[in-house]
């Protein structure tokens, strides 16, 4: 039998979303610095703001969560596109 473990599911997800936002981390860094080359001091803020979001999106509670596929929905696909988990059917 097949048995959930939600610390561990936790664990995996947040191990996808490290692996999936380096590649926007990196995207970011070099739009900071031709930000910092052209002096734009607003490019500069939002591109900060962004890396935050980013480096805030391991912040997850389990607290409320209850099932397999109420984890899978916490996936941000808004900010790291498709979900890797499939749902269950």
């Amino acid at each position: 039998m097949f048995t959930y473990n939600t610390n561990k599911a936790l664990e995996l997800m947040k191990s996808k979303i490290r692996k999936k936002r380096t590649k926007l981390f990196n995207d970011l860094d070099v739009q900071f610095i031709r930000a910092i080359e052209s002096e734009n001091v607003e490019l500069r803020t939002q591109i900060v703001a962004q890396k935050e979001v980013l480096r805030n999106l391991t912040d997850i509670s389990i607290d409320n969560i209850s099932s397999r596929d109420e984890l899978i929905a916490l996936w941000p696909e808004d900010i790291l596109g498709e979900n890797p988990f499939p749902k269950n059917s």
